[in-house]
């Protein structure tokens, strides 16, 4: 792959049946995956869900106890992390604080033993592409977080790898200057055109960045999709509730029609797309908060549930309106914040409804 204008590609990263377990704990547990070339793929979970050590396999700082990695058509279970052509970048920068910027980034080639006029336009070209040019000849502490962060970056494409591996590599950076990065990183993995794997608990950041995302739960991959098909359709309980914000509520299958079940709770009534869900049956009801639609109770209202307002806290665009159900649950409300439903006080009575469409079932276990 090549740097240069026009003509740069990754290649496919393929993870086949991986195993590895630390005595009885099982951290990677049967995960297949497949990288398109070119493709950036976030692996997104909680602490321990298997994310970093599937990303050191790949890197070759560990070892699956069984399954194979391939990078293109090349098997590189057992090949040596410096010869995987393989770029890493950590959320510590890992920079030598005693070499400049421009002898940090000429690291890699060093060690490719590339000669020094080829070496120094890669580096110039490197510095250019993450727009640290007038850096060159600064050490590391003389940098901001973000500016080693590019440097980092600037080491890892250097080289041309075909393929990048992220550990959450923007963690140690403030809110504004994560999202900043975001987009530029994004910009320019496009640029290259190379695959990039990366690692990262911060469901946001994933869906921002990613042409699909696998979410990790105790080393398994419960989901992999594109980011709007994680938010509309998560798989299981488990999902909805670790992308985006999401109410849970345990009720009761009342009767299915075609793919809409009606279910009920101790609050009332509501509608969900439940294919398969067998009336009388005990389910979770999950509904996003911007697609609860609210309103002041009136006696005559049937359908719904009700509740009474407990908080509304505003957040910028949006109010969120806590509501105290009938029975004791809590269901979240986002509402406009110029909208009269946000003036409404703590202690009025509201009923709460949705469009079927706009609400899934899962099964209670899951």
């Amino acid at each position: 792959m090549s740097m240069r204008a026009g003509g740069s590609h990754g290649l496919e990263v393929g993870i086949h049946d991986v195993w590895r377990r630390y005595g009885s704990v099982t951290a990677v547990g049967g995960v297949s995956l497949t990288v398109g070339a070119g493709e950036f793929v976030s692996l997104l979970g909680p602490s321990g869900s298997g994310k970093t050590t599937l990303l050191m396999m790949l890197a070759g700082f560990e070892e699956p106890d069984q399954g194979r990695l391939t990078v293109g058509e090349r098997d590189i279970t057992q090949v040596a992390p410096n010869k995987r052509d393989i770029a890493m970048v950590f959320q510590r920068y890992a920079l030598f604080p005693h070499m400049t910027v421009a002898d940090n980034i000429a690291f890699p080639l060093r060690m490719r033993r590339i000669g020094r006029a080829e070496r120094d336009e890669k580096v110039r070209h490197a510095l250019a592409m993450v727009k640290l040019d007038a850096y060159a000849e600064r050490k590391p502490a003389e940098l901001s977080g973000g500016q080693q962060q590019r440097v980092a970056l600037a080491r890892a494409i250097v080289f041309e790898p075909p393929v990048i591996l992220m550990d959450e590599p923007l963690g140690a950076l403030d809110k504004k200057l994560r999202q900043h990065m975001q987009l530029e990183l994004r910009q320019l993995q496009q640029r290259l055109g190379a695959t990039v794997i990366y690692v990262t608990h911060d469901q946001e950041e994933a869906l921002t960045m990613s042409d699909r995302v696998a979410v990790m739960n105790g080393g398994r991959m419960a989901q992999l999709g594109r980011p709007r098909d994680l938010y509309d359709r998560p798989a299981d309980a488990f999902v909805a509730d670790f992308i985006g914000e999401m109410n849970l509520l345990s009720v009761t299958v009342e009767s299915v029609a075609g793919e809409t079940c009606t279910l009920r709770c101790a609050a009332g009534t509501a509608l969900a797309h439940g294919e398969g869900a067998a009336p009388g049956s005990r389910v979770r009801l999950a509904v996003r908060p911007e697609h609860v639609e609210l309103a002041q109770a009136a006696a005559s209202d049937a359908a719904g549930l009700r509740g009474t307002i407990t908080q509304s806290v505003f957040n910028g665009a949006n109010t969120a309106v806590q509501i105290e159900l009938q029975g004791g649950d809590t269901l979240r409300v986002d509402v406009g914040a110029r909208s009269e439903l946000a003036l409404l006080q703590p202690g009025t009575p509201v009923i709460a409804r949705w469009p079927a469409g706009s609400a899934i079932v899962f099964p209670e276990s899951g």
